[in-house]
Order: structure tokens, then sequence, then C-alpha cells
């Protein structure tokens, strides 16, 4: 009923109504359909095209079979022309679109194509098919022949299907380099995470070879009972900073109730550490106390890189550290608090290279959060409150590794 009003109000004000009318069209597809959209509007402006090019084409082959000229078909032969070319169009356009769902399966091919590129292709299809229409009406005005009318209808529809074919082409190829790119930055990082690797491994295996060469020359000192010589080779290989004896007799002082002595051997270095940094340190350890745990090594680590957070974190601003170790009759307690310039962000300081220190750090409370996984019978807690930053761990005594 649309074309047909826009048809008959055509004949008034001529073939500049068919821009209006195509333009209507194209809004009531917009308004009708709810999927896929823009891909129903390329196709109602290709086949807006197609219906004009097998126009034409009909009414040509027609004239020749019949020996009638286009403009008497038109003319005299109006209704039987149009009744006629309908039923041809019908059967043409199922053929087509079984050949396109079926065979060709365009929806698939539809589908490859990005979404902009869909968008792109409309507009061109639309700028086609308005120029097209400007180029009939002006082409009306001037003089242009029927036969020329229809030589530009069909240039206008090889062109519109070549520039089509083009811009999805190209999209095509610049998609195509953007995944050579992708793939060559992805084996160049390949590349280099390799050459990383084979030096962590070379560094590894020098390490350990200067690690066997010094345990070897300490045997040497405990062989011959050489201690004194053994604890100056010791402290050199540890590159230990000069401490007075003062703050060697303080710092044993606060580890007199510390039993284990693996565990009083790390707290004596670390205290003797911030002591010379300047930081206060406070520490409080209940009598007798004593570590029976299968993963001490790993706890060990573990209080090690909290006290080594505590100690960079109070050194800022000569601030303050506590160390709290109690025990009762089923757990033992492990508390390290620090003052702070920089509040840190509890959910995210044992995330793998988050740091308040910077960029490069970040590490030491990961490796933590690793070792802890490891034991569900430590229990860790972490908070911020009244200035102090506390990390702590509680331990059952009878435990089992799992």
């Amino acid at each position: 009923m649309y074309v047909t009003l826009m048809g008959l109000w055509g004949l008034s004000y001529g073939q500049i109504i068919g821009v209006a009318m195509f333009l209507g069209l194209l809004i009531i597809l917009l308004l009708m359909v709810k999927e896929n959209r823009i891909e129903n509007l390329c196709l109602a402006c290709t086949g807006y095209m197609f219906n004009l090019i097998f126009n034409n084409v009909f009414l040509l082959i027609g004239s020749a079979m019949l020996g009638i000229s286009v403009d008497r078909m038109e003319k005299d032969y109006y209704l039987a022309t149009s009744i006629i070319y309908c039923f041809i169009l019908l059967v043409t356009i199922l053929g087509i679109r079984r050949f396109l769902y079926q065979r060709l399966n365009l929806l698939y091919y539809i589908e490859g194509i990005p979404y902009t590129i869909r968008n792109g292709l409309f507009i061109n299809l639309l700028m086609y098919i308005i120029i097209f229409l400007f180029n009939i009406f002006w082409g009306q005005k001037v003089g242009y022949s029927a036969s020329a009318l229809r030589f530009n209808c069909i240039l206008f529809f090889i062109c519109m299907l070549i520039s089509n074919q083009l811009i999805v082409a190209c999209a095509k190829y610049v998609k195509s380099e953007e995944i050579k790119s992708a793939e060559k930055d992805k084996q160049h990082l390949m590349e280099n995470y390799i050459v990383c690797l084979e030096n962590m491994v070379e560094e590894t295996k020098t390490f350990r070879h200067d690690y066997k060469n010094t345990l070897s020359t300490m045997a040497g000192f405990i062989h011959e009972n050489q201690l004194k010589e053994l604890k100056d080779f010791f402290y050199m290989q540890l590159q230990r900073p000069a401490y007075t004896k003062l703050d060697e007799i303080q710092a044993w002082e606060y580890l007199k109730n510390i039993q284990s002595m693996e565990l009083k051997g790390l707290m004596f270095e670390k205290l003797l550490f911030a002591i010379n940094k300047g930081i206060h340190v406070k520490v409080e350890i209940a009598e007798h106390f004593d570590v029976q745990y299968d993963g001490l090594k790993d706890l060990i680590s573990i209080l090690g890189i909290f006290i080594d957070n505590a100690i960079e974190a109070a050194e800022k601003q000569q601030g303050l550290i506590r160390i709290i170790l109690a025990q009762s009759s089923e757990h033992i307690m492990f508390q390290i608090m620090n003052s702070y310039d920089k509040k840190p962000d509890i959910s995210k300081i044992f995330e793998k290279g988050y740091s308040t220190k910077g960029a490069g750090r970040g590490l030491g409370l990961y490796e933590a959060r690793i070792l802890l996984q490891k034991y569900t019978d430590i229990v860790h807690e972490c908070n911020c409150k009244d200035g102090w930053f506390t990390q702590q761990l509680q331990i059952t005594k009878i435990t089992s590794q799992t």
C-alpha cells in the first residue's frame, strides 16, 4: 500500500519521489525487524537495486522477443506486463534466496564480517542508491533517453557490488595483518621469555656451584675446629653490617625465651637489622616459647617476609615495630606489627607485583601467600587499625602438613 501510494504520488512529482519512498521503506523495515537490523537493511538496499536492474532487463528482453518497444509495453500492456513481471520476479527471488541461504550459507558469511564493517556496507549501499535515484531524476530533467538511464542503472549496480566487495576485502586484509602482527608480537615475547628462562637457569647453576663451594669451605673450618674463623667467614659471606656488641646483647636478650634455635637465629638477625636502621623495636615473647611444627622451614620463611616488610615500612619514618610471640596449651601465635606512613590496600597486598614502595617490588607477600596455602592449620589474619599494620599467624600445636 505504501509503495502504491508513493508511486501514484510520483506520477505528479516525478522520479524524485523514489528517494523519499526508498527511505520510508528503510524506516518501516527498521521498525519491523528486531534482530539483525543492519544486515536486513543492507540486503534491502541490494534487493532494491536488483529489482531495478531486473525490471530493465525484463523490459529489454520482452521488447526484443515480442517486437514491441519498451514504452509501448509500459503504456498499452501495463497490467499484463506487471503481472508477468511480478511472477517471474517471485520465481527468481525464491531461487536466489535458496541459493544464498542453502548453498552459499549467507548467514555464516555475514557473521564473519565485523559489526563496524556491516555499518560501512550499509552506508555505502544507501549512498549509491540515493545518488542513483537523483541521477535518474536529473537525467529525465535534462532529457536522457530511456536506454541511457537503463545503462546507468546497470552501471551503478555493478559499481555498487564491486565497491562492497572491495570494502569487505580490505577489511579482511587489515584483520589478517593485525592477526599476523599479533602473532609476531607473541612469538617475540615467547623468544624473550625463553632467553630470560635460560639466563635464570644459568644463574641458578652458578649460584648452586658457589653455594656448594661455600659450604665446602665452611666444612674445612669445622673439621679443624676453627670456630672463630668459621664465624668470621660466615658473616663475611652473609655481608652482615657491623653491629655493636651492645646491639647484639640487646637483641639476644629479647630472644632468651625462644627454645627453637632456627627461629631464634632468624629473629636475632632481623632484630639487629632493624636496630641498625634506627627503628624502635618492642618484643614480647612468652616464657619457654617452643615451636614443634612439621612445616617449620616454611614458617620461618613466612615470618622472615613479614618482618622484612615491617622493617621497610617503618624505616621510612623511623617508626616502630612490635613482635609478639605467645602460646597457650592449644595454640602458638605470632604477631608482627609496624607503623606506616602510607596505608596499604589490604585487598591487594598479597597480589603479585603490588607494593607501596614503588615498581619492581611486591613479590615477598605473594610468596608468603603461596606458602600459607600449603597449610590448612595456619590461621592468618591481616589488618590496619589505629596506625598499626598487623600480620598474625595462629597455629594449632598438634598439627599435620596437608
